[in-house]
């Protein structure tokens, strides 16, 4: 069985248009702000499969854009029970990431929403186990504190990458959240190279 086996036909067209549309726009060299920018498929697939792996219940996305990681952390949700917990600052995108989820009808385990991170994280459950960050870690970073408070034991985190190098020495606001995380024994964190280098963290 793989991840796409998760899916029905009819969502795995859907995922699939997304995922082109992304490519299209990205070789087209687009700076539509309210283009896709979705993950790659490789991201995508390795969150849906730690999230089910983890057996998480409760799923944060900063920055759900159209939806293309949203879906597949909806897809490991039917699995463990849980729920997604989506975050945007465009209202087009969350607005997109709705009606995409609606035609997937997987819009009842997602709860999408549309502002700034304090608002939002005010609003989540008091246990948090799975964490995933799009968003831009400058503008997530201020609200690290509020939201680790809420991070259970064995919570995990998956930063998006910036870079398709270990390269996070040389961007300040990178290396400074990691040794945020490293200057605790709260936190266990790795670099993870896939088609980017990201931050993966398991809260200890």
């Amino acid at each position: 069985m793989h991840i796409e086996d998760l899916f029905t036909p009819a969502q795995q067209a859907l995922v699939a248009d997304l995922h082109r549309r992304d490519q299209q726009e990205r070789q087209a060299g687009s700076t539509d702000p309210l283009r896709l920018r979705a993950v790659s498929p490789q991201v995508a697939h390795y969150l849906c499969l730690t999230a089910i792996h983890q057996q998480a219940r409760t799923l944060v996305e900063f920055g759900t854009s159209h939806g293309y990681s949203t879906l597949h952390l909806a897809a490991a949700v039917q699995r463990t029970g849980g729920r997604v917990f989506s975050l945007d600052r465009v209202p087009e995108k969350t607005a997109a990431a709705r009606a995409n989820l609606r035609q997937a009808g997987l819009d009842h385990l997602v709860e999408c929403y549309t502002g700034e991170g304090d608002a939002f994280i005010a609003a989540l459950p008091e246990r948090v186990d799975f964490v995933f960050v799009d968003f831009g870690l400058p503008a997530f970073a201020p609200m690290f504190t509020m939201l680790e408070s809420r991070l259970v034991t064995g919570a995990f985190l998956f930063v998006d990458g910036w870079s398709k190098v270990e390269q996070w020495d040389q961007n300040p606001d990178w290396a400074a959240f990691r040794s945020r995380l490293d200057e605790t024994a709260d936190w266990l964190t790795y670099i993870l190279s896939l088609e980017k280098s990201h931050l993966i963290a398991v809260k200890l």
